[in-house]
């Protein structure tokens, strides 16, 4: 067995056709971190809109994660490999449609609608690639290990696909970069799509279709239980978001609260890392429920520290929780989907930590407006302490097959 971090994380890199299946993922997903940034000044430029070009990046936004559990059911129901193919094409497609679009001086209607287009067909690439660990591994422990690589690789990509983004509109127009995207994901997609591993999947994955399996996840408290924590961890992440900015306008003023946020992230990677390599006792829901309070815990500091520094070393020590409660819940969310529903199981866990996002940044608005970032954060706190409650209750009830059994 391997001894140290490292030797385990390059011992599941080594295993048969993980770096194929990876890799030709990794380079797909790598197109969602590069559209946001040349999205918006596309259609800025197009339109001389600010207004319009935010519209445009929401409507792909809300598209792409509303409508992410509907593309995961098509996934288990008809195979990954069909179902991915169309998706990676016409998301490649519309993006490119955006990018000629906007070259073209096209009314920012057509963009808005285009951009939402786009955003509806996103491949869940990431998603599937974790379903696809529990094929390439053989174990739980490797399995977990996987996941915890695959959740730092994304934390990377997110840090580094914005710079580039900006790097390359410093060189070509807004619309010409995003065909840079459009090119990867066909890419890097399809090439996914090609491995056996996905193959495997479209074979095995569907299911079927019996009407007592086929219910959604929300319906299983269980589950609900284990995807409040990654709401929970959203919410914390977009609360962090709108807070530091405020808490540092004159403590450092933009260039601090980019290095705060980046370190935030840079913690992130690294307890990914960490978490990765070590053996922790408890279920996955009572794993889940301390990470996500440590995290809420440690952010509530930024409330009291004083100074940039202070902020910052606190950020670093609270994203030492955050990829670790998103890979206990895509671990928790692999086992609790079965046979047929792990890509709809992977892909709420995304939508949850999403949506909680969503709502941590808006609520996080309007409460610094009315009383503050000090007392935001302590609101927040107290409403992460409620629902961590109700997610260690929903994840410890009974199946309801014990139920009518009792």
């Amino acid at each position: 067995m391997p001894s140290t971090r490292t030797a385990r994380h390059l011992d599941v890199l080594a295993l048969p056709r993980v770096p194929l299946t990876f890799s030709a993922a990794l380079v797909g997903r790598a197109a969602y971190a590069l559209v946001l940034l040349p999205l918006l000044y596309a259609v800025t430029e197009a339109t001389g809109s600010i207004a319009l070009a935010a519209t445009a990046v929401a409507v792909y936004g809300a598209t792409a994660s509303l409508l992410a559990p509907g593309r995961a059911w098509l996934i288990d129901r008809h195979g990954a490999r069909p179902v991915l193919a169309v998706l990676i094409v016409s998301f490649g497609a519309g993006v490119a449609g955006i990018a000629a679009a906007s070259l073209l001086g096209a009314p920012g209607t057509l963009l808005i609608v285009l951009a939402g287009l786009a955003g509806a067909c996103a491949p869940p690439l990431g998603p599937t690639m974790r379903v696809a660990w529990g094929r390439l591994t053989p174990d739980d422990e490797m399995l977990r290990t996987g996941l915890s690589f695959d959740a730092v690789i994304e934390e990377l990509l997110y840090l580094a696909g914005p710079a580039l983004a900006g790097l390359a509109l410093a060189i070509v127009a807004p619309g010409a970069a995003l065909f840079v995207p459009a090119v990867l994901v066909v890419v890097g997609g399809l090439a996914f799509v090609a491995t056996p591993t996905v193959g495997e999947m479209s074979v095995r994955g569907v299911a079927p279709h019996r009407r007592g399996r086929g219910g959604s996840l929300l319906r299983d408290r269980r589950f609900v239980g284990l995807l409040l924590p990654a709401v929970v961890a959203g919410g914390v992440s977009g609360t962090i978001g709108i807070a530091v900015p405020v808490v540092l306008a004159d403590r450092g003023g933009p260039a601090a609260v980019g290095i705060a946020l980046g370190v935030f992230a840079g913690g992130s990677a690294l307890g990914g890392l960490l978490f990765g390599a070590m053996r922790v006792p408890g279920s996955p829901a009572r794993q889940l429920v301390v990470l996500a309070a440590a995290l809420m815990g440690v952010t509530s500091l930024v409330a009291v520290v004083g100074g940039a520094v202070g902020v910052s070393v606190v950020l670093a020590v609270a994203g030492l929780f955050f990829s670790p409660i998103m890979i206990v819940a895509y671990v928790a969310a692999h086992a609790a989907g079965g046979e047929h529903r792990q890509n709809s199981a992977t892909t709420w866990v995304n939508t949850g930590h999403n949506l909680g996002g969503s709502v941590g940044s808006a609520g996080a608005g309007v409460l610094i407006q009315a009383a503050g970032a000090p007392t935001t954060l302590v609101v927040v706190a107290g409403v992460v302490g409620v629902l961590l409650a109700v997610s260690l209750v929903l994840a410890s009830a009974r199946p309801a097959a014990e139920d009518a059994s009792a």
